[in-house]
């Protein structure tokens, strides 16, 4: 295993109009990768990125702008679609968007109950738009990323998540959030033989508290203080960049960050979830493991074939 350089690279991150997101797709321009920002909305922050790194320059790092829905599938096709129209390739995919369990997609406000709630009582089929955004929109744009990978075996691609504490602890108070980064926090995993089989680099993120715009609405500015120990977007983005490149990480991994101590002596804390502990110590003794058997079976397919069988 070797260290993979983002120099040259082009990469689609999503979310970063703002906050974790944007503080990486600067990272990734510092170390020479261009970017596609693909948000509904810039903060002023991210309008300067734009300005910074412009696209009209084809010697060096560029970052663009698609204004992408991550709930629509269809936004996410066609932001695809213009990335490798763009630049020509997609080496990384970082699936940074994410909403904070709003009043308008929250457990605690029913549809056709609350008058807060935009999720509809009568879909067909039916969706809570928290899930929509922090997991079925990202696990869609990761299954156009891996078949694209697939078809293009010579770009070494790279799949980064940013998940969450909330994808391994518990909350009362935003169910909805803390079941959907569990998702994907038990997806990435599901994928841990990616690179192994198929040369795919797969991991995800999963910070404490951050400030960010996420906590600035009024429904949830008193969940996260400005003067609480949290990361700044910046240290989380640099842990980031680390399970991106680093030669230890891509294998499914599930990496913890959090600022630890207090206000005056903090530390970036950082290190693997043991998500093993939970597996069962027990089980049928003597049994043929199909599953094993029925995911060779896969594999093999999806190394000669893709996902294109």
């Amino acid at each position: 295993m070797s260290t993979y350089d983002v120099k040259g690279k082009y990469a689609i991150v999503t979310g970063a109009g703002s906050g974790i997101s944007l503080a990486f797709a600067q990272q990734l321009l510092e170390g020479g990768c261009s970017v596609m920002i693909a948000d509904v909305k810039l903060r002023p922050e991210a309008e300067a990125l734009l300005a910074k790194y412009p696209s009209n320059d084809a010697t060096t790092p560029s970052v663009d702008f698609y204004k992408t829905d991550i709930s629509d599938w269809g936004q996410i096709a066609s932001m695809w679609n213009k990335a490798v129209e763009v630049f020509g390739r997609i080496d990384i995919v970082v699936n940074g968007a994410g909403v904070y369990e709003p009043p308008s997609s929250t457990f605690w406000n029913a549809p056709g109950i609350s008058p807060l709630a935009e999720d509809k009582v009568d879909a067909s089929p039916g969706v809570y738009h928290t899930y929509a955004v922090n997991t079925m929109g990202p696990i869609r744009l990761a299954q156009i990323a891996i078949d694209y990978w697939l078809e293009n075996r010579n770009i070494e691609g790279n799949l980064l998540w940013i998940a969450s504490l909330g994808g391994y602890v518990h909350s009362l108070h935003t169910p909805l959030y803390f079941s959907s980064k569990a998702a994907i926090v038990s997806f990435v995993r599901s994928l841990g033989q990616l690179r192994k089989r198929l040369g795919i680099r797969n991991a995800a993120v999963c910070p404490g508290a951050v400030y960010t715009p996420i906590f600035h609405p009024e429904y949830c500015r008193d969940r996260v203080h400005p003067d609480d120990l949290t990361l700044t977007p910046e240290q989380c983005a640099s842990v980031m960049m680390r399970v991106l490149t680093e030669p230890q990480y891509g294998d499914g991994n599930i990496i913890e960050t959090l600022l630890v101590g207090t206000k005056e002596n903090s530390s970036i804390n950082v290190r693997e979830v043991p998500l093993e502990a939970l597996y069962p110590t027990v089980g049928p003794v003597g049994q043929d493991n199909h599953l094993l058997e029925e995911e060779e079976k896969l594999t093999k397919q999806l190394q000669e074939n893709g996902m294109r069988r």
